[in-house]
């Protein structure tokens, strides 16, 4: 791309990035399969990977190579022209760096779609990714455009609100009249990322500083950027809106991170999910601490979230992320449960435990609820459905 001689109109591009797919070793065994007998109209094609051509890696040197090869399209295309950009990933980190390519080769993104491009087959359950964002961009218009922090942040909001309604709206629809929704979870917080690269793109200066200058920057390992933060709160903002099914939206609401991750996950999990990534993601995204001291197992391909009978105490105490939170005290009273106490004592100590007890009462029993249908375990699903019975009956006054 970065010796275009011809101007093109419509640039479509399928780039490879991070640990995605590697285009030119792939490719290659379709040119072994096809090379030596080729169909109408591929038999005048030039049947090589150009292997030595492509841009690999995902380090400094390769996103200078992706803003030359991305500035070039752009310097052959007219005003008018587009480019229509592919692409899939599901960390923060990459869409950041998207941001940086965009701005450096001055592209705007205009318009950002998801298209489901797979089918849903009994491997592909769970969190895969489903679909593909994507982009549309034109030249940046000229003249300059600053933005702060403090304004983009509600725009970033505001677009990600109406691209994941979309995409429910989207969902309700095939979902009664298929039977099960097109996207999945995985699929709407991408979504997100790419409402982000839709409004930041738009700027020639983020925080007094040029953006192209910005995008060229060398990046200091662990550094975190002011794009980086706002492409978080966009993944941040499209995890508020996803509400799991069985959860009222006034509870999700009240949750914090470590509790709306394990609940996310508990609900992820009863379709099949074992990705690690997918729970690294998720823990990104709900800003959790320390993920692994919820998890029961950290295979890359099995991983799982610790079933309610498995916490020990030391996971369980005033120390520890999930331990001060209505969820931690719910464990350990199913737990109690478990072992055979009775629900009198531990709502006993709930009251004990929980200061504002009557208040979120109402949360409680809608996050029992959720646990009595989304718990791998009987017995889980039994006591819960127990306690929540009873928190349910409870008068105002007493017990």
């Amino acid at each position: 791309a970065t010796d275009l001689v011809h101007n093109c109109d419509l640039w479509i591009t399928d780039p490879p990035y991070a640990d995605a797919v590697n285009y030119h070793e792939i490719a290659e065994f379709f040119i072994a399969w096809l090379r030596k007998n080729p169909p109408k109209p591929f038999d005048d094609w030039i049947w090589d990977s150009r292997r030595a051509l492509a841009i690999k890696g995902s380090g400094d040197d390769f996103r200078i190579g992706m803003v030359r090869a991305y500035k070039t399209m752009a310097e052959h295309m007219p005003d008018n022209g587009m480019q229509c950009v592919m692409f899939t990933h599901q960390d923060t980190g990459v869409w950041s760096d998207m941001v940086g390519i965009f701005w450096a080769a001055g592209l705007q993104v205009v318009g950002a779609w998801y298209i489901a491009t797979e089918t849903s087959t009994e491997l592909k359950k769970g969190g895969y990714v489903q679909g593909t964002v994507i982009l549309m961009l034109r030249k940046r218009p000229a003249g300059e455009n600053f933005g702060f922090k403090q304004r983009l942040l509600p725009a970033v909001r505001a677009e990600v609100k109406n691209q994941i309604e979309t995409m429910m709206h989207l969902n309700d629809e095939v979902k009664g009249k298929m039977g099960e929704p097109v996207f999945n979870d995985s699929d709407l917080q991408m979504a997100g990322y790419a409402a982000a690269l839709k409004v930041l793109t738009s700027y020639t200066h983020i925080g007094g500083e040029d953006v192209t200058a910005f995008a060229l920057r060398p990046r200091t390992k662990g550094e975190v950027t002011v794009v980086d933060e706002i492409v978080q709160q966009a993944a941040e903002a499209a995890n508020s809106l996803l509400v799991p099914e069985g959860l009222s939206a006034d509870t999700w609401q009240k949750l914090n991170g470590i509790q709306r991750f394990y609940l996310r996950m508990m609900d992820i999990e009863t379709t099949g999910a074992g990705k690690l990534d997918n729970y690294q993601n998720f823990a990104k995204a709900f800003r959790v601490e320390d993920y692994t001291r919820v998890m029961g197992s950290m295979a890359a391909n099995k991983a799982q979230l610790k079933r309610i009978p498995e916490f020990a105490s030391r996971d369980l105490t005033e120390a520890t992320e999930i331990g001060s939170t209505w969820l931690g005290q719910l464990i350990i009273g199913l737990q109690q449960l478990l072992a055979e106490a009775e629900p009198q004592s531990v709502i006993s100590h709930l009251q004990e435990e929980l200061p504002d007890f009557m208040e979120i009462r109402t949360v409680l029993i809608d996050m029992l609820k959720f646990i009595e249908n989304k718990a791998p375990e009987q017995a889980t699903r039994d006591v819960a459905e127990v306690l929540g019975a009873r928190l349910r009956n409870m008068r105002v006054l007493g017990n």
